[in-house]
């Protein structure tokens, strides 16, 4: 069986699925990821159906635990985990993979990221101005203040789906 390695870095996960999926209808198949390291095996295209999720709690948490047990009931494999991400794949033939059901679970899952994107900013920006404070030697403060800056992006992004989908959800509460 024919395998292959990509290294790739995403910071969105809606994208990084897309991509995932692509692969997939390629026939190429998730096997493992660790830190941007990609690892896929050939198999027959569009197969599975790929999902990225950010945990609620670490992997190896009770309430993971029960529900990867649960995803594990409804057909659906954990590729891998990084951190509170997990790789998700199902067969397409069983049917559309959701891992939301409503608008409510999808904006608990984009806060999530929201505050994970917001710490690692505050993170390095706190970072930055030790670093400062420190006279450390200016390339490490400013390679921390661009990172900062690029979670800046980030976390404004994250915002504004956030508020998207609460503006979708006031708009189906209206209806109703």
């Amino acid at each position: 069986m024919k395998t292959k390695t990509v290294y790739r870095v995403y910071v969105d996960y809606e994208k990084e699925e897309k991509w995932l999926n692509k692969m997939a209808a390629q026939g190429w198949f998730l096997e493992q990821f660790k830190l941007g390291r990609y690892e896929f095996r050939q198999g027959n295209p569009n197969e599975y159906t790929y999902r990225i999720e950010l945990l609620e709690e670490l992997p190896n948490s009770p309430k993971s635990d029960a529900y990867f047990e649960l995803l594990e009931e409804m057909g659906i494999t954990i590729v891998a985990t990084s951190y509170r991400w997990i790789y998700l794949k199902k067969r397409t033939e069983e049917g559309p993979f959701q891992l939301y059901s409503d608008i409510d679970s999808k904006i608990r899952h984009e806060k999530r990221i929201y505050q994970l994107y917001s710490f690692v900013l505050y993170l390095n920006l706190f970072v930055t101005f030790l670093n400062i404070a420190n006279d450390a030697v200016p390339f490490i403060w400013i390679l921390n203040f661009t990172v900062s800056v690029l979670f800046i992006v980030f976390v404004v992004k994250q915002y504004r789906k956030l508020v998207k989908l609460k503006e979708k959800r006031q708009l189906v509460e209206r209806d109703v």
